[in-house]
C-alpha cells in the first residue's frame, strides 16, 4: 500500500511539473501564418501590419528560408523597418511583433495597440533565437535629429504585471510601458545593436520586485527600438523564432 501512495504521489508531482512547464504563449515558434486580403497575420501574436498595409506594405512577415530551426513546416518572423507613405508622404514604421492585437490606425500620426495577454504564471526568463541586421538612422523626428547617421538599435522586451486590462500604446501620445511602469512586477531587456550574419540564442533573464501573482504578460520585439517616435533605419531587420518561457 505503502509502495503504491509513493508511486502515485510521484506521478502526480510529475504531471503538475509537466503541466507548470507547458504554459507557453500560444505558437512561439512563429511557425503559423495567416494572409487575410493584403494582410499577414501571425497567430496567436500581433504586429503592425494592419495600419501599414493600408499603404501595400506588410513590415513583419513570415520567414521560410532563413530559419533557427530546419523542418517541414518551421517558419521565423522577418522584422523590416520602413518608410510608409506615398511620394515621400509619409511615417517611418518600426516593425514589431507582440502579445495582444493591433486597435486601429490613428489618422495619418500612429496607431493604437492593445498590449499584453492575460497570464497568471512566473517564467523565470525568455528563450529564443534572433538575428539582428541594422543599419544606420535615417528617419528621425524633430527631438531626435542628432540621432540621424548613427547605428539602429533592435529590442525584445519581457513584461509581467498585475495589470486589470491590457496596456494601450498609443504612439501619437508617447504611451509606451517601460521599466517603471505601474503594475509592473517582473522585466527583461535585450537590446539589440550589433550585425548578425546568423542567429544568436539567447535567454533574457525577468527579474521580478515581488511575490504578487501575474495578472498579464507582454512581450514586444522591435526592428528599431524608437520606432515609436518615427526614429529609425529603413535597412535595419530582425529576424526571430523559437521563443520559449522557460521556469
Amino acid at each position: 500500500m505503502m509502495k503504491k501512495t509513493v508511486l502515485l504521489a510521484g506521478a502526480l508531482l510529475l504531471c503538475s511539473s509537466a503541466l507548470y512547464a507547458q504554459k507557453q504563449i500560444e505558437n512561439s515558434s512563429f511557425d503559423q501564418w495567416e494572409k487575410k486580403g493584403k494582410v499577414w497575420y501571425v497567430q496567436h501574436w500581433d504586429t503592425a501590419n494592419k495600419g501599414t498595409s493600408t499603404l501595400g506594405k506588410n513590415v513583419t512577415e513570415p520567414e521560410e528560408d532563413f530559419v533557427a530551426v530546419k523542418g517541414p513546416g518551421k517558419k521565423a518572423a522577418r522584422l523590416k523597418s520602413q518608410f510608409i507613405g506615398v511620394l515621400g508622404i509619409g511615417k517611418f514604421a518600426s516593425a514589431c511583433l507582440y502579445t495582444g492585437h493591433f486597435v486601429k490606425v490613428v489618422g495619418t500620426s500612429g496607431s493604437q495597440m492593445s498590449f499584453g495577454i492575460p497570464f497568471s504564471d512566473r517564467p523565470q526568463s525568455l528563450h529564443g533565437y534572433y538575428c539582428y541586421r541594422p543599419g544606420k538612422i535615417d528617419y528621425a523626428d524633430k527631438g531626435h535629429k542628432d540621432l540621424l547617421g548613427t547605428g539602429d538599435h533592435g529590442v525584445i522586451e519581457v513584461f509581467v504585471t498585475t495589470w486589470k486590462e491590457p496596456f494601450l500604446i498609443d504612439n501619437t501620445k508617447k504611451s509606451d510601458p517601460g521599466p517603471q511602469s505601474p503594475g509592473l512586477i517582473g522585466y527583461g531587456v535585450l537590446d539589440l545593436s550589433k550585425y548578425n550574419n546568423g542567429y544568436v540564442e539567447f535567454d533574457i533573464p525577468i527579474k521580478y520586485t515581488c511575490d504578487a501573482t501575474p495578472t498579464y504578460i507582454a512581450i514586444m520585439s522591435s526592428s528599431s527600438r524608437m520606432g515609436s517616435v518615427f526614429t529609425g533605419s529603413t535597412d535595419s531587420v530582425l529576424y526571430l523564432d523559437e521563443f520559449e518561457l522557460r521556469y
